[in-house]
């Protein structure tokens, strides 16, 4: 656990030095990888982070997928929980726990169908789809409960090798700026 502690510190510091600009540049590569896969091309839904400063942006994201006709949910945490609710684009969306922005409350609550995915954000990954996320758990005890494709966004520098903790759950799939990589099971 200390080990997670400490490179979860690590990248934390690390991504402060990314400027925008280049953050921009490896979000747009990112995207585009993200949508050439058949995960996204035949989702019908997508949950998706809505993006901190110093994450993959995914304003983009979000847009292409309304453009293109798919339902789009955004992260709304309460207490220990997390739930997912429809969006329709940033008016939908206000400032809430840890400074993030959720889903206003008239936004319904989103249904996981037989073609959801859900973008899944992290610190970095392993190459089995075994994330670092900061600390809170709330994917972790959504995927516990929720069946849907899971893909996770970092650039290809936050691929890093470490064990995971027996609670942790896996994504599916993980996207960088580079390319796409299929989650190795153990």
């Amino acid at each position: 656990m200390q080990i997670k502690s400490l490179l979860r510190q690590e990248l934390l510091e690390a991504r402060k030095l990314v400027s925008e600009e280049k953050r921009g540049e490896l979000s747009l590569k990112t995207a585009e990888r993200l949508f050439s896969t058949e995960e996204f091309k035949r989702a019908e839904s997508v949950f998706c982070y809505i993006n901190k400063k110093e994450e993959i942006y995914t304003d983009g994201i979000v847009s292409y997928a309304l453009l293109s006709g798919k339902k789009v949910a955004a992260p709304l945490c309460r207490g220990n929980e997390m739930a997912f609710k429809y969006i329709t684009g940033e008016k939908d969306l206000e400032k809430g726990a840890f400074s993030v922005y959720e889903p206003k409350e008239y936004c319904k609550d989103a249904e996981i169908g037989p073609y959801t995915i859900c973008i899944t954000p992290a610190l970095c990954f392993n190459r089995r789809g075994y994330r670092i996320g900061y600390g809170k758990g709330y994917y972790d005890r959504f995927f516990e409960k929720n069946e849907c494709v899971k893909i996770g966004l970092c650039f290809e520098e936050n691929i890093r090798d470490f064990v995971p903790d027996e609670r942790d759950k896996a994504v599916d799939i993980i996207v960088t700026e580079k390319g796409v990589i299929r989650a190795l099971p153990y």
